[in-house]
């Protein structure tokens, strides 16, 4: 990359107490990509998907917008290896389809993969996957609550669960989408789509805590993703933490709740009702009454 073809960032977060940091649109890396001539025109990158979406949701998570410096690290050294990337087509799919594309990766031993679904980006698009993915009985959409200490988030935080071809665990799914209620640190701005991001491997317990989730199962989710960092707790635990710092940072002054680990995406009042009138959403279980 040269210094003149650097990607624009148009996107600015106020940080309590620090700078302002920039991040990348996704018309910023269209024409970033154009620019390295990747692509011949904006349009072009906009309208037509292919693989190239992938790339730039890659060099996005690099930029560091999604406050996790373990996805930020593999993003920026290139080790996609295996983390891998599927464009769904924009009509035609079902459910029985993207559990076939994610049992494959399960089978292969993909650490991750993000599923990329064309189309408006917004929260009726989201929830127009929720619903058709929860037909299958290998997904799960549930009510995942809030932080206790937050009072009225305004807002529905709901996750989405993949349950193993074996029924040994389940895998919490990372959205990605440009809507109001979503926390910035999952805000692609601009992008023509909505992402799934999900590890279809099990859990790794010395690489994150063990916690069963919503089916009851132990639950994988992009903390057990292979960190590179071997045995060096010491490193790994400096950038857990330096996570939780930056998630904090950059999410101030909207709920934490909303960008937790176990949502998939945070919905308006409004939007949830639509979820709940299309789909079946299991109902939130506090902790006590989950034990």
């Amino acid at each position: 990359m040269t210094e003149e073809h650097k990607p624009k960032k148009s996107v600015t977060r106020s940080i309590e107490g620090k700078a302002v940091r920039t991040f990348s649109s996704f018309n910023d890396l269209a024409e970033w990509a154009v620019a390295e001539k990747r692509a011949t025109s904006v349009d072009v990158v906009r309208n037509q998907p292919t693989e190239l979406w992938g790339e730039l949701l890659f060099d996005w998570f690099g930029q560091g917008q999604i406050a996790c410096i373990f996805a930020v690290s593999l993003a920026q050294k290139g080790s996609r290896d295996n983390w891998y990337n599927i464009l769904m087509p924009a009509t035609g799919w079902d459910a029985e389809t993207v559990t076939a594309v994610v049992d494959a990766q399960a089978e292969a031993g993909a650490d991750a993969i993000q599923i990329i679904f064309p189309g408006t980006g917004d929260a009726d698009q989201a929830v127009a996957i929720m619903t058709e993915l929860v037909k299958s009985s290998r997904w799960l959409v549930a009510d995942v609550g809030q932080l206790a200490e937050e009072g009225d988030c305004k807002s529905h935080q709901v996750g989405l669960r993949w349950i193993s071809p074996d029924k040994s665990y389940e895998s919490w799914v990372l959205g990605i989408g440009d809507f109001d209620a979503q926390p910035f640190t999952r805000r692609f701005t601009g992008a023509p789509f909505v992402a799934l991001v999900i590890r279809p491997s099990p859990p790794v317990n010395d690489r994150a805590p063990a916690v069963n989730g919503e089916s009851g199962l132990p639950a994988a989710h992009l903390a057990h993703l292979d960190d590179e960092l071997g045995d060096n707790d010491d490193k790994r635990k400096k950038w857990t933490d330096g996570t939780r710092t930056a998630k904090r940072h950059l999410i101030k002054p909207e709920p934490l709740s909303r960008a937790r680990a176990r949502v998939t995406f945070a919905f308006s009042p409004d939007m949830y009702a639509k979820l709940q009138a299309q789909a079946k959403v299991q109902p939130y279980a506090p902790p006590e009454a989950s034990k």
